[in-house]
């Protein structure tokens, strides 16, 4: 199985698992990302491999790096509708 998108609350987006091209596409029901901002993508900087992907949210802009592979697969275009989910291990902290 090869999975080809990932959505983190099917009710939250209104979307449910479908089929695409004969390939499984992955809903996932819960996650444990806590820090999860709602917004609509306001433009996608494309590149060969990875690409920015820059997010409107009510709390700011929020840009995220992916494969380029990955945002042609979601089918993410300006103006989709995603949850920017953010993840981290580590927090540096700068004195200013």
């Amino acid at each position: 199985m090869r999975v080809v998108q990932y959505v983190t609350n099917t009710q939250l987006l209104g979307l449910t698992p479908k089929d695409s091209k004969g390939e499984t596409v992955m809903a996932l029901l819960a996650i444990n990302v806590r820090n999860q901002l709602r917004g609509k993508v306001k433009d996608i900087l494309w590149g060969d491999v990875v690409s920015e992907v820059e997010v409107e949210t009510s709390s700011g802009i929020v840009t995220s790096v992916i494969t380029t592979r990955s945002i042609k697969e979601l089918a993410l275009e300006k103006g989709s509708e995603v949850l920017a989910l953010v993840k981290a291990t580590d927090v540096a902290i700068a004195k200013v």
